[in-house]
């Protein structure tokens, strides 16, 4: 019996350690998401994919990185964007496509957006553009993604080969999609920091 009880108190410990351990987690994203970050002039800005709804329209956090990455490119900081991210199941199209009929619609000349329509996550979306600044010979990049989502971008970013700087765009502010994200975001990061301890 006493056991038992030692079996239970020590799993009840656990519990509690990681539930704290992922509070800190959920507090430090939290807190990467509203830093002020220096941005760099680059070669070109780089757009992470997000949501596209049924009717094509921009899911709201899509069209904060669109709108954060336009300022940039008006403001001079890069001359061209690459626009990521592939068709999910329940998009009318890619995002990288209506990324760029968005951008285009606001005067960023075709020539100046680069697509980049294959990829499925962030991961994915980093190493393709890299590689699409290799062909053109470009180096370094600007990362417009939501708030809550650049400091990991910035690390897959740097694990791609490309000097980064990042430009934090507006998150939903509904309080369940504010939560939501930064919830999943501190996992995403328990599962980066797991992926670097198993590729060594």
């Amino acid at each position: 019996m006493q056991k038992k009880r030692r079996l239970w108190r020590a799993l009840a410990a656990l519990v509690c350690l990681g539930a704290v351990m992922f509070v800190a987690l959920v507090g430090t994203v939290c807190y990467c998401a509203g830093m002020e970050r220096e941005v760099s002039s680059s070669d070109c800005i780089i757009v992470l994919g997000a949501r596209v709804r049924p009717d094509g329209t921009l899911s709201d956090s899509l069209r904060y990185r669109c709108e954060a990455a336009l300022a940039a490119w008006r403001e001079g900081l890069a001359p061209a964007l690459i626009v990521c991210g592939a068709q999910g199941k329940d998009e009318p199209m890619p995002e990288a496509v209506a990324m760029r009929d968005w951008l285009a619609a606001q005067g960023v000349p075709q020539e100046a957006i680069v697509l980049e329509d294959a990829s499925f996550n962030t991961e994915q979306n980093l190493k393709n553009a890299r590689a699409l600044m290799d062909e053109r010979g470009w180096t370094s990049a600007i990362v417009v993604t939501s708030d809550y989502h650049l400091q990991r971008a910035l690390w897959l970013a740097r694990d791609a080969g490309i000097e980064a700087s990042g430009i934090a765009a507006e998150s939903p502010h509904t309080l369940g999609m504010w939560l939501k994200d930064r919830l999943r975001e501190a996992c995403s990061w328990g599962v980066y920091a797991l992926n670097k301890v198993l590729r060594g």
